[in-house]
C-alpha cells in the first residue's frame, strides 16, 4: 500500500494523510519536495490558511503574479517597484481561512518589505489591502472560516462590496464564522454583515466579540443596526451547532441576539459566554434539546442568575472565572446530574466554600470521564473525590499546595497516586507536583496509557519516570514540558522505553 500512496495510485487516502498535517507548515514544505504527485496535493493545504502562519509576509507576492498592467500600475504608485514571477499555481484559489485582521498585518508587513518609504502610509496600506482582497476574491476561492474584524484601521472600499455580490461562491460554504468589534465604523459593519447574509446559511460555529479600544464602548443605540443585522444571520442558518458571546456586558438586552437562539433550538449543541451580563434571554437555552456543551467564562457576578433560570442537563461545563461561585455551580450540577461527563473548572484565586463545591461533584456527578481542575486546594477531600470517579479517563490538574507541609504533601501525593481509578487513562500534571513527581512515579500503578509532566525537575524525577514507563506496560505515550539541567542523553534513553510526543497543555477536547 506504501508504494501505491507514493505512486499516487490512492489520491484520497494520500490527501487524508496530508491534511492532517495542516498545521505543520515545515513538514507539508518538505512533502511538496517528494514528487510531483505529492506537490499537487500538498500545495492546496500549504495555501488554505497562508495570513495565520507567523512567517514573513513573502509569500504575498506570489498573490501579484498575474496582475493586469492597471494593477501594476497602481501598486507602483505606493512604492511598489517590484516585478513579480509567475507562478505555477494559481495559490488564491486555494484559500479556505481568512481572518481579516491578521491578513491586514500581513500586507502592511509586506509593503515595508518593498517599501521603507511606506512604513508609516495608511494609504498605501489601505489601497494594498482592498487590491489584494479584491484579488482573492475574484480567485474562484471558497472560504470555509471567516474571521471579521471591525474597526476604522481596516476599511473597505464598494467596489469590494460589488466584487462579493459577483462573486457569491466566496462566502457560500462558510462554516465558522467570527465577528470582533474594536473601534468600528457602524455603517461599513452593517454592510459587511448584509453583504454574508446574502450568501451564508452553513454557519456552524459564530461568534461575537467586542473588544475594549482605549476605554471606548459603543452605545447600544448606534449598535442596533449592526445587532439586527447579526440576528438575521443567526435565524438564517440551516444547523448552527455553536455559539459564542465575548464581551458584551455593555448590552443590556442583549435586543434578541440569544433569543434569536430560538431558531436554531433543533440543531445548537454548544453556547459561550464570556464576560458579558444577565439576561432574561437566556432562557431560551432551556428549549434547545441538543444543547450539550455549555462554557461560561468570567461571568461571576451572573452566575448565581444564570443557574436559577437555566434548568437543562449537559454532559461537558466548562466554568473559568475568579472567583468561583461554589453554591451556583452547584445547582448547575444538580440540574446535570448524571448525564454530565466532561467537567473543568479554572481559578487563579482560592474557591469559595470548596468543601460545598466538591461535595456537590461528588453527590451529583458520578460519571464524569474527563475531568479539568485548577485552583482547588490539594486537601484530603479533594483527594477522596478523584478516588470516587469510577469512569475517569482523563485527568488535568492544577492543584494548590501553598499552605501545605512538605511531609503533608508527600503523603496526600502518596494517597492519591493510589487512589487513582484503574480506567485512567491520561493524566497531564502541572507544575503543582514541583520536586515531589517522582513520588508520584513511584507510587502509581494506574495502567495509564499517556502521561504529561511539565518538567523533569532534576535527575531523581528523571529516573523515576523511566522506572515508571518499564514498570506500567499499558503506557504508549509521554510528554515533558521542559528538562531541567538535562541534556539529550537523558531524553534519548527515556525514547528506548516509551514514544516521546509534544508536549501541550491539553487534548482531551475541552
Amino acid at each position: 500500500m506504501a508504494s501505491k500512496i507514493l505512486k499516487g495510485d490512492m489520491p484520497e487516502l494520500m490527501e487524508n494523510i496530508l491534511n492532517n498535517l495542516n498545521d505543520d507548515i515545515h513538514s507539508l514544505h518538505s512533502c511538496t519536495l517528494v514528487s510531483r504527485h505529492w506537490c499537487k496535493i500538498s500545495i492546496p493545504i500549504l495555501w488554505e490558511e497562508p495570513f495565520l502562519f507567523e512567517t514573513r509576509p513573502l509569500f504575498i507576492s506570489n498573490y501579484f503574479s498575474s496582475l493586469g498592467e492597471y494593477e501594476n500600475f497602481f501598486l507602483k504608485r505606493c512604492g511598489i517597484n517590484e516585478e513579480f514571477s509567475k507562478t505555477l499555481f494559481d495559490y488564491a484559489r486555494f484559500l479556505k481561512v481568512l481572518n481579516l485582521w491578521k491578513f491586514k498585518c500581513n500586507v502592511d508587513d509586506w509593503i515595508k518589505l518593498f517599501n521603507s518609504k511606506s512604513h508609516n502610509d495608511i494609504t498605501s496600506s489601505y489601497h494594498i489591502t482592498n487590491l489584494l482582497f479584491k484579488l482573492l476574491i475574484e480567485s474562484g476561492a471558497i472560504l470555509l472560516k471567516f474571521s471579521l474584524c471591525f474597526s476604522k484601521s481596516l476599511e473597505f472600499k464598494p467596489v469590494i462590496f460589488y466584487s462579493l455580490g459577483q462573486n457569491e461562491q466566496f462566502f457560500s460554504q462558510i462554516q465558522h464564522l467570527s465577528f470582533v468589534l474594536v473601534d468600528l465604523n457602524i455603517e461599513s459593519a452593517t454592510t459587511w454583515l448584509r453583504a454574508l447574509a446574502k450568501n451564508v446559511t452553513k454557519i456552524r460555529t459564530l461568534k461575537f466579540c467586542e473588544v475594549e479600544y482605549n476605554g471606548h464602548v459603543h452605545h447600544v443605540n448606534d449598535m442596533l443596526p449592526l445587532i439586527h443585522s447579526f440576528i438575521y444571520i443567526i435565524k438564517s442558518q440551516e444547523q448552527l451547532r455553536k455559539f459564542s458571546l465575548f464581551g458584551v456586558s455593555y448590552i443590556i438586552k442583549f435586543h434578541g441576539i440569544i433569543s434569536a437562539l430560538e431558531s436554531q433550538k433543533n440543531s445548537l449543541q454548544e453556547f459561550r459566554i464570556d464576560n458579558c451580563n444577565f439576561s432574561a434571554e437566556f432562557e431560551v437555552l432551556n428549549n434547545c434539546k441538543n444543547l450539550e456543551i455549555l462554557r461560561i467564562m468570567y461571568c461571576n457576578p451572573i452566575l448565581s442568575k444564570l443557574s436559577n433560570i437555566l434548568d437543562y442537563k449537559i454532559s461537558t461545563l466548562e466554568l473559568t472565572d475568579y472567583p468561583i461561585d461554589a453554591r451556583s455551580i452547584a445547582l448547575i450540577l444538580k440540574k446535570s446530574g448524571v448525564l454530565l461527563q466532561r467537567l473543568c473548572f479554572k481559578s487563579d484565586h482560592e474557591i469559595n466554600e470548596e468543601p460545598l463545591l466538591i461535595e456537590a461533584i461528588k453527590s451529583f456527578c458520578t460519571n464524569i470521564t474527563c475531568l479539568r481542575i485548577s485552583g482547588f486546594v490539594f486537601s484530603t477531600q479533594f483527594i477522596e473525590l478523584i478516588g470516587n470517579f469510577q469512569k475517569l479517563q482523563f485527568l488535568s490538574l492544577w492543584c494548590n499546595t501553598n499552605d501545605i507541609s512538605d511531609e503533608e504533601l508527600k503523603i496526600r501525593i502518596i494517597q492519591f497516586s493510589e487512589i487513582l481509578p484503574l480506567t485512567l487513562e491520561y493524566i497531564y500534571l502541572d507544575s503543582w507536583l514541583r520536586k515531589y513527581t517522582d513520588i508520584f512515579l513511584n507510587n502509581c500503578n494506574t495502567p495509564l496509557k499517556k502521561l504529561s509532566i511539565y518538567e523533569i525537575y532534576n535527575e531523581k524525577i528523571f529516573k523515576a519516570l523511566v522506572e515508571f514507563c518499564i514498570r506500567i506496560k499499558t503506557l504508549n505515550y509521554v510528554s515533558v514540558g521542559r528538562y531541567l539541567n538535562l541534556d539529550d542523553k537523558f531524553k534519548k534513553e527515556l525514547e528506548a522505553y516509551v514514544a516521546l510526543v509534544p508536549y501541550k497543555y491539553s487534548d482531551d477536547g475541552f
